[in-house]
């Protein structure tokens, strides 16, 4: 890559910027939380890329015309028949109708005189859909009504992680508007359910990835509201607990026992089983030096019907997080072992289900689980050396990006070697600065947005190549 190319493209990325931002504002203005709008996000990001990057003209008759050199714009389907039996899959209890669909953008990549190009190529993936927000749980603006201060924007979804998805897209966007095309194979793809399941994401890893061969080097990089190199993720498993006591009056309260008091002690020993996790001997060794990198959470709870009652029935909703490693299955177990010992003990009856996650911890990084540089060269460095290259032309002033785990899942998993030949490809996450993320006044640094941008940019360049588009 040439310093005058590296200017053109920074050039590029900046002159977008006022447009990518309000493209930002209007996807972040839709609801996206499951079963509300990811639909029409999904709607919006492919007619962009179908009018920015794929055939997008219309001829008087209504349909499209192929434009040259256009990428190939696809409304994809998540089919509940064809993910189920798949590994990864996490189990649901609503339907897979017309509204849950992934948008996959793909362009084959060829040199000047239309042969194939390199044996390299490029995925760049995430997820539209955003966690529940309401104004009254202290939000400062209404969370689906953007806003810009101090030059962040603030809004439920704008660091996790729609402003990752904006700047993956108008990257390419930038590069495309220079005349410049990719020499190799280069895939835009939005996916629905990263929130709760990963479906859509194991979804479009049978898609997304079908256009590259065995012999194919293939990137991934999801843009998730981490401004770091992840390593590894941790996994995740969501489980409901229904629990039965014996009601009575409150004048004979030891008559009774209260199904609500007995889902506190349930958890309580659940969390005996999350620092057992966290004892020192247990630690996974990309997590060395994380301070309680497990965490189980205690999400909802709901039960009893009267105040001067005690309370029969109670269900609780809860998260579990556990190493990569460990199987699903052992878990499940531990938390069963766990919660029905301590229900036994207080007489109290106990039904365990699991609906949402079943995400498979994962390390992303094989060759840098400690979080440093190996000295044998290999495609994970290539592909990391390559992204700390590109980020410190777009961000001169900034040191190298760290290398580091998340404490939580992502989609990154499906692209790990739990699913894929680490050989053949790598992922990361890599993202803008985000502050609180599922929490109250979410917000993104509109300066670091722009900078992933850029760097997205130069690592189109720097890892499939770029050619002039003949006139």
């Amino acid at each position: 890559m040439s310093a005058l190319l590296y200017d053109e493209i920074v050039s590029a990325v900046d002159a977008i910027q006022s447009e990518a931002i309000e493209f930002l504002k209007t996807i972040i203005a839709i609801d996206s939380t499951l079963d509300k709008g990811e639909a029409e996000v999904q709607t919006t990001i492919l007619n962009l890329l179908q009018e920015s990057l794929g055939s997008g003209v219309e001829e008087s008759s209504g349909s499209k015309r192929k434009q040259p050199n256009s990428f190939d714009v696809k409304r994809m389907p998540v089919v509940l028949d064809q993910i189920k039996d798949k590994r990864g899959f996490s189990p649901v209890d609503w339907n897979y109708d017309e509204s849950k669909f992934n948008v996959v953008a793909s362009y084959q990549g060829c040199s000047s005189d239309g042969s194939e190009g390199s044996n390299k190529a490029l995925l760049l993936q995430g997820h539209v859909d955003v966690v529940p927000a309401n104004e009254s749980d202290g939000w400062t603006h209404p969370p689906f009504s953007p806003i810009i201060k101090d030059g962040r924007m603030f809004g439920r979804g704008s660091g996790d992680m729609k402003a990752g998805v904006v700047a993956m897209i108008y990257a390419v966007i930038a590069i495309r508007r220079m005349g410049y095309l990719p020499r190799t194979n280069v895939t835009i793809c939005t996916v629905i359910e990263e929130e709760c399941t990963g479906n859509g994401a194991l979804a479009a890893n049978h898609t997304s990835l079908l256009p590259f061969s065995d012999t194919t080097k293939t990137a991934v990089i999801i843009p998730e509201p981490f401004h770091f190199i992840a390593n590894a993720q941790m996994g995740v498993l969501w489980f409901n607990a229904k629990i039965t006591g014996k009601p009575c009056h409150v004048l004979q309260t030891s008559a009774g026992s209260s199904a609500i008091e007995g889902a506190f002690s349930l958890f309580a020993a659940l969390k005996t089983l999350e620092e057992k996790y966290n004892e020192p001997s247990n630690i996974h060794p990309a997590y060395k030096g994380i301070d309680h990198p497990v965490n189980f959470n205690l999400g909802k709870i709901e039960g009893g019907n009267w105040a001067s009652s005690v309370p029969s029935s109670c269900r609780f909703e809860a998260r579990v997080g556990f190493w990569p490693g460990i199987a699903i299955g052992d878990v499940k177990r531990d938390i069963e072992c766990t919660l029905n010992d301590e229900a036994n003990k207080l007489g109290l009856g106990l039904e365990i289900a699991y609906r949402g996650f079943q995400a498979d911890g994962a390390v992303l990084l094989p060759d840098f689980v400690d979080g440093k540089a190996p000295d044998k060269k290999s495609l994970q460095t290539d592909f990391v050396d390559s992204l700390q290259k590109c980020y410190k032309i777009a961000e001169p002033n900034a040191g190298s990006l760290s290398v580091a785990p998340l404490t939580c899942t992502c989609d990154a998993r499906f692209y790990s070697n739990l699913y894929q030949n680490s050989g053949n490809v790598v992922v990361t996450c890599f993202g803008p600065e985000s502050g609180s993320i599922h929490g109250v006044d979410e917000s993104v640094s509109l300066k670091s947005f722009r900078d992933c941008m850029v760097t997205m940019a130069l690592f189109i360049e720097e890892w499939c190549g770029l050619r002039k588009e003949e006139t």
